[in-house]
């Protein structure tokens, strides 16, 4: 087996799980990890690792510079946001395609998921296929460079339309792009977004609807996920679907010890995300985020 054979293997233990496998979590209650083994400094025991959204942190940076700072600094994984300098676009030709991946083999960096800006809420038909083509395309790239899922979203509630309607409509649309991702063994995974559509009740509302086992959440750190001070009941009613997790500041005031325990307890073995602000200093940033989650994320 060569080096990059061995870097690879050694990512999908975290990064890779097969749809059929993702499906049985989805339907039914959390999938049960295998037993945590030691990661991290000082015995510190982890099922999950740390990696960036590329929204904002790593806007600026091309795909070379991101990965590099992700080795220096501790980061895992990325999730590669669509626009940003990276340039991993579904534009991209079949031998660019074959390049980037080959870069992430070359790498201790996996490639976990492509951030989209598709969402399907929009009253209007044309506005809805047209993202669900996108999103398509976003998937045939998440194949071709080795991602395995594609984050897409609601972004609201329309006025004037019942808000059944309206979750309808979404999860209707995630069923059809999920069985395009599943032809391609990619995941699509709803992020927890937007207002109104944030609320967990709602996403619950849209899985339950849309029941395609390709179809996953991704846990997003919102405030409304905070219900007398606790995750847990929100985190409860989606944790059969969880299937990534952004984090936003971990400073501010959101129950992310307790959210951390909650992904143990549940056997969540992939990654949690940072989605932080813009830096003039990313590296430098990423340092410190990397030390506070270490903290954060400790068993206790």
């Amino acid at each position: 087996m060569s080096e990059s054979e061995k870097k690879s293997s050694r990512r999908s233990f975290l990064a890779r799980s097969s749809v059929a496998a993702a499906g049985a979590a989805l339907v039914g209650s959390a999938a049960t990890a295998p037993a945590a083994e030691p990661n991290g400094s000082e015995g510190t025991v982890h099922r999950f690792e740390l990696g960036t959204v590329t929204f904002n942190l790593g806007r600026d940076m091309d795909l070379d510079t991101l990965i590099q700072t992700c080795e220096r600094t501790g980061f895992r994984a990325v999730e590669l946001r669509t626009t940003h300098r990276h340039g991993v676009e579904p534009s991209l030709s079949a031998e660019e395609r074959k390049a980037v991946r080959a870069r992430f083999a070359r790498s201790d960096i996996a490639l976990f998921g492509l951030g989209t800006a598709c969402d399907f809420h929009s009253p209007n038909r044309d506005r809805v296929q047209a993202n669900i083509e996108s999103t398509q395309r976003f998937v045939e790239l998440a194949a071709d460079v080795g991602a395995i899922g594609v984050k897409v979203r609601p972004n609201g509630l329309p006025e004037g339309v019942p808000v059944e309607t309206t979750l309808e409509q979404i999860a209707a649309s995630l069923a059809t792009v999920g069985e395009h991702a599943a032809r391609y063994g990619v995941e699509i995974w709803l992020e927890v977004h937007g207002p109104g559509t944030s609320h967990p009740p709602h996403i619950r509302t849209i899985m339950d609807l849309c029941g395609h086992p390709a179809v996953g959440v991704t846990w997003n750190g919102n405030d409304g996920d905070v219900k007398d001070g606790s995750v847990r009941p929100y985190f409860e009613l989606l944790a059969p679907f969880i299937r990534c997790v952004h984090m936003r500041d971990l400073y501010i005031k959101y129950p992310y010890r307790e959210l951390f325990g909650l992904l143990r307890s549940v056997g969540y073995d992939r990654y949690t995300l940072a989605e932080v602000g813009q830096s003039s200093d990313p590296e430098r940033v990423m340092r410190y985020y990397r030390a506070l989650w270490e903290e954060l994320s400790r068993p206790g």
